[in-house]
C-alpha cells in the first residue's frame, strides 16, 4: 500500500498538523479522518475560532445554553474552545500514545490581549491548562518580548507550551534558550522532562508579503518569494545549534525532548507561487509544518519536496545578505509582523466575542 503525502513527510522526520478546528470538523469525522490519513496535531488561534462560530450554526445550540445562564461573551467562548479542544485532544490521543508522546498535540491558545502582560499570560495558561486537563494539550503563548519569561516559566511548571508569533532569527533563539533553561528548573525541581514537549511557530509567509513589496518597489523580482524560506532555514540552523550541540546533550539523557520548530502561516499569499512552495521547501527531520485546510488538500493532491533544507543554510544567507545590501532592514520587517500578528489576533479575539454576543441575542430573542 502506498504512502500518502502525509506519511512521506512523517518518514522525513517532519509532523503534519491541522492549522484549523471547528464544531463541525470534529462531528462529521473529518478531524478523524485527517489523523488517520498522517496528521498528527491540530493548531488553534482567535481567527480560526472566529471564522468557525461566525459561519454556520454549529455553536448556536452551545452559545443558547450558555446565553440563558447569563454567561458572559469571552466566558461563552471559553466553553467552547474548551469543549472542541478536549475533543480534538480525544482524537489526536492514539497518536500521542503510540509515539510515547511525542506528538499528537492540540494548541490553545491565550487571549491575545495579553502578548504583553507576563504576569498576565502565566496565570491564564495555567488556568487553561487545568481546565482542559488533557495531557496532548499545548497552550500557546505569543513569542513577544513578555512572553519568553512566561513560556520559560510554564515550561519549568511542566505545561507544554506552543510559542507562537515568531518571526525572527533571534527572538527564536531566545526562544529556544529559554526552553532548555526552563527543562532545567523543572528537572531541578524532580520533574520528569519525558512529559514536557514544545513547539516555536516560526512564521513563513507574511515575511514574503513583507519583503516582496519592498523588492517590487526596488524593481528586484530575483529575490521576490526567497525570504521565507530563507529565513526559516536560518531558524532552523539554530535550532540545529542549540538542540543537536553541547547546549542540550546533558538533558537528553534526562528524557528531554527538543524544541521543535513548527512552520506557521504555509498558505501561499501571492497567487504566482505554488500552493505548497512552504511545504516543499521547509521540509526538514524534528520540525512540525502545521497547514490550512487549503494547503492540506494541494499537498494531498501533489505535494512532493526536496529533502536537503538543513544543506541550504550557506543559500539562505546569501539570500538574506543580497536583500539587506537593497537596503531593506529585515530586523525592522519582522519587529514589525510581530506587531501586527499581535494585533491581528487581538483584533480577530475582539470580533469573535462581538460575534458570539450578537449570536446569543439573536438565539435567545428569537
Amino acid at each position: 500500500m502506498s504512502r500518502t503525502n502525509f506519511e512521506q513527510l512523517l518518514d522525513s522526520g517532519q509532523s503534519p498538523w491541522c492549522d484549523q478546528i471547528s464544531r463541525g470538523m470534529i462531528l462529521n469525522g473529518e478531524l478523524a479522518s485527517l489523523r488517520d490519513e498522517g496528521i498528527t496535531g491540530v493548531t488553534s488561534n482567535p481567527s480560526i475560532f472566529q471564522a468557525a462560530i461566525s459561519s454556520g450554526n454549529d455553536y448556536d445550540d452551545q452559545i443558547f445554553e450558555s446565553a440563558q445562564r447569563g454567561v458572559s461573551p469571552s466566558q461563552i467562548f471559553e466553553e467552547i474552545a474548551v469543549a472542541d479542544i478536549r475533543d480534538a485532544c480525544e482524537i489526536f490521543r492514539p497518536v500521542y500514545q503510540s509515539t510515547t508522546c511525542a506528538d499528537g498535540y492540540v494548541s490553545l491558545e491565550v487571549s491575545p490581549n495579553l502578548a504583553y502582560d507576563t504576569d498576565g499570560t502565566m496565570d491564564e495558561a495555567r488556568r487553561l491548562w487545568n481546565l482542559v486537563d488533557r495531557p496532548n494539550l499545548m497552550i500557546k503563548v505569543p513569542g513577544t518580548a513578555e512572553g519568553v519569561p512566561a513560556f520559560k516559566q510554564l515550561i519549568a511548571e511542566g505545561i507544554n507550551v506552543n510559542v507562537t508569533l515568531l518571526f525572527s532569527v533571534e527572538r527564536y533563539k531566545e526562544v529556544a534558550l529559554a526552553y532548555v533553561e526552563g527543562l532545567q528548573q523543572f528537572e531541578n525541581m524532580g520533574g520528569n522532562l519525558s512529559q514536557v514537549a514544545s513547539v516555536a511557530s516560526f512564521f513563513v509567509s507574511r515575511v514574503d508579503t513583507a519583503v516582496d513589496a519592498l523588492l517590487e518597489k526596488k524593481g528586484n523580482k530575483n529575490l521576490q518569494g526567497k525570504a521565507a524560506v530563507a529565513n526559516a532555514q536560518l531558524a532552523y540552523a539554530e535550532f540545529e545549534k542549540i538542540f543537536k550541540g553541547s547546549q542540550f546533550e546533558d538533558l537528553i539523557p534526562l528524557g528531554a525532548r527538543m524544541q521543535r520548530c513548527l512552520w506557521a502561516s504555509t498558505s501561499t499569499k501571492n497567487p504566482l507561487y505554488p500552493d505548497t512552495m512552504y511545504v516543499s521547501e521547509l521540509v526538514a527531520c524534528d520540525t512540525v509544518n502545521t497547514m490550512p485546510i487549503q494547503t492540506i488538500d494541494a499537498w494531498r493532491d501533489s505535494g512532493n519536496f526536496n529533502k536537503s533544507m538543513s544543506s541550504s543554510v550557506l543559500g539562505a544567507q546569501v539570500v538574506m545578505d543580497e536583500i539587506r545590501s537593497l537596503g531593506i532592514d529585515v530586523t525592522q520587517i519582522t519587529d514589525k509582523l510581530e506587531v501586527d500578528g499581535v494585533k491581528a489576533f487581538s483584533d480577530s479575539y475582539t470580533q469573535l466575542l462581538l460575534d458570539v454576543e450578537r449570536k446569543a441575542g439573536d438565539l435567545v430573542g428569537s
